[in-house]
């Protein structure tokens, strides 16, 4: 720091003289030379700028930052050592305070000021007026500069079920989110206001619904999706969702879409060994061993179907038969109340049967028929 604080001692003093301010000693023949009139210069500054007796701008700082706020006393352009400086400090709001300082052998009076929201209002342009007596005389220097959040952050996202999502179907519970952020670190307390514009591009909420963040920084609202009208599916398609705050005077905005849409109605046959999802391998089995298929039918919004009748058609696959396979069995059932039908099947002890066997599920849903497919094996034991 003193080596820092050395090289701005320079600088001042080199602007002191080329600017007339130093000494000056001439009429080396005169018998009887004019007294010339020491000139005292004060110069106040901060690590960020300021420096030269004219007013320019100190810098531009944060929340939370440090000023050091220095002032470089002259005369003649030499630096005055053990003088009493003044720092008239005011803030945005008009606030003052006054802080004094002494030079050291630099010249340089040195004081600190640390920008805190908890301490008032920081957010704008702040003025320090210097000042210091020599000689029974007065000399000041004032400078300005300003403090703006440049850092906060916001985050917006939706969620399902308490996941991160951006797909939704009509009915389901929409859960918005919006983190507050500055430096890395959580801003409680700060009102936020969510905006939720559907896919015809109307207002959801009657009015924007504004939250409060709390100890983690978050603030959320839900909503559900209605069921899409019969004259205006207002309800699929991209929602439009927005958050805005403010962060010690920084504006924030962000904005997010989601999908509403229907699902493809599906029929998925598995095992009790494995096989859910489409046309998934339903697991290994020996001869003579129980097989358990199942059939689960789903609708549009992923809710299962109870009483679907689905057909169930079980193939093995045999190089000795005309087409490679020969039909095994095939069987029906209703699905339950949990939207599942099952049927039993057992793998005979012939070893003519080891190999694979291959089923395929079916039903008509509304008019559409559902498939699936999947296949086991069969091995000897």
């Amino acid at each position: 720091m003193n080596s820092k604080i050395e090289v701005l001692a320079a600088s001042i003093l080199a602007i002191s003289l080329a600017l007339g301010l130093g000494t000056v000693s001439y009429g080396l023949f005169s018998e009887t030379p004019t007294p010339t009139k020491l000139v005292t210069v004060l110069d106040v500054f901060t690590q960020k700028g300021g420096l030269g007796i004219i007013n320019v701008s100190g810098g531009n700082f944060e929340p939370f930052d440090n000023v050091s706020i220095y002032a470089y006393l002259t005369q003649g352009g030499i630096k005055l050592v053990n003088q009493t400086v003044a720092f008239i400090i005011t803030a945005p709001d008009n606030t003052q305070m006054v802080k004094e300082a002494s030079t050291n052998d630099l010249g340089i009076a040195e004081t600190d000021l640390s920008l805190l929201p908890s301490e008032g209002h920081i957010v704008g342009t702040w003025n320090v007026l210097a000042s210091a007596t020599v000689d029974n005389e007065a000399v000041n220097n004032t400078l300005d500069f300003q403090c703006e959040s440049q850092s906060a952050q916001i985050d917006l996202f939706s969620e399902r079920n308490g996941v991160p999502s951006i797909s939704f179907l009509p009915n389901e519970t929409v859960l918005l989110e919006a983190q507050l952020w500055y430096r890395n670190a959580s801003i409680a307390g700060t009102p936020v206001t969510f905006d939720v514009q559907t896919p015809n591009n109307t207002e959801f909420f009657y009015q924007p619904q504004t939250v409060t963040t709390n100890n983690d920084g978050a603030a959320n609202v839900t909503f559900q999706i209605p069921w899409p009208s019969e004259v205006q599916f207002t309800s699929l398609g991209t929602w439009q969702i927005s958050a805005a705050s403010e962060v010690y005077g920084q504006a924030l905005n962000a904005t997010a879409n989601f999908e509403c849409s229907l699902l493809l109605p599906q029929i998925d046959v598995f095992t009790q060994k494995g096989g859910v999802g489409p046309n998934m391998p339903g697991g290994n089995f020996v001869l003579n061993e129980t097989v358990i298929l199942y059939a689960e039918v789903r609708d549009e919004l992923n809710n299962t179907v109870p009483n679907q009748g689905v057909a169930f058609e079980i193939s093995v696959m045999n190089e000795t038969a005309p087409n490679g396979t020969t039909i095994f069995a095939i069987l029906t059932n209703t699905t339950n109340s949990s939207g599942v039908a099952s049927v039993i099947i057992r793998v005979p002890p012939d070893p003519a049967y080891i190999g694979t066997f291959e089923v395929f599920v079916s039903t008509s849903y509304q008019g559409t028929v559902l498939l699936d497919t999947l296949t086991f094996t069969a091995t000897q034991d």
